[in-house]
């Protein structure tokens, strides 16, 4: 056979190569809440919360027995503030917490790599859901506990104490998750538990905490939100071991 010479590409057509195959493999880096909408698009509510019913009967069934531990709580201290700002974001970390260990335990973390998105985005949809619910049933506890203690309290000042609470652990569990391994998962209940536990010890620390004006946790609640949704978007783009990462390098 006659040998053909082979002309090789130059080294601007290997670069331009180079540019359309990330082009083509790299995510888009479109708007956080557009993204958002495109993975549950893609996905669909049914495989975003499968697996979750189970965890969610147990966390409403914990909450239900805090309840009433808050309301034990605020008969012993006099006080329903300590007890609000524990027992909040009670909901949102068992949910968090249980369906991160259920996800390990049968692997469904890996299931959500099928979906040809980000198992973060995933995560941080599923985040959001936890959060909703956790605002719906925020609702209904704080008309409980101020019917059951005689109306002692204003109900938007129980509301806005919750909200507060509920969204400043929020980001705290967000930003826990840059810590590696169950440290990231253990660490904001953990610290959220013992720094409630304060104004259960120190009952000066429940009549500050009681003396604090409706309009100031309003002001936390918005600044817990807001830090929730950076620290939540951050987390979707913090690159995860290989894949983007090596790409990148």
């Amino acid at each position: 056979m006659d040998n053909q010479k082979i002309s090789m590409p130059t080294e601007a057509e290997k670069q331009r190569a180079i540019a359309r195959i990330l082009d083509a493999g790299l995510p888009r880096r479109v708007a956080f809440g557009r993204e958002l909408r495109e993975v549950l698009q893609r996905i669909g509510p049914r495989a975003l919360l499968f697996g979750v019913g189970d965890c969610l009967a147990l966390s409403l069934l914990i909450w239900a027995l805090c309840l009433l531990s808050a309301l034990f709580v605020a008969g012993s201290t006099g006080s329903l503030a300590p007890a609000l700002f524990l027992f909040s974001p009670l909901l949102y970390a068992a949910l968090s917490l249980l369906t991160a260990w259920k996800n390990l335990q049968t692997g469904i973390w890996e299931w959500t790599w099928t979906f040809q998105v980000s198992a973060r985005m995933v995560a941080a949809l599923q985040m959001l859901c936890f959060g909703g619910v956790s605002v719906l049933v925020c609702v209904p506890a704080n008309m409980l506990l101020w019917t059951f203690t005689g109306q002692e309290m204003p109900l938007g000042w129980m509301l806005a104490l919750s909200l507060a609470s509920l969204f400043l652990y929020g980001a705290l569990s967000l930003l826990c998750q840059r810590l590696r391994g169950p440290a990231g998962w253990l660490a904001a209940p953990t610290g959220w538990v013992l720094m409630g536990l304060i104004p259960l010890i120190w009952p000066r620390t429940a009549e500050w905490l009681t003396a604090i004006p409706t309009v100031v946790f309003c002001l936390l609640a918005a600044a817990g939100i807001t830090l929730y949704l950076l620290e939540l978007r951050c987390f979707c783009r913090r690159p995860m071991e290989g894949g983007v990462s090596y790409a990148l390098r």
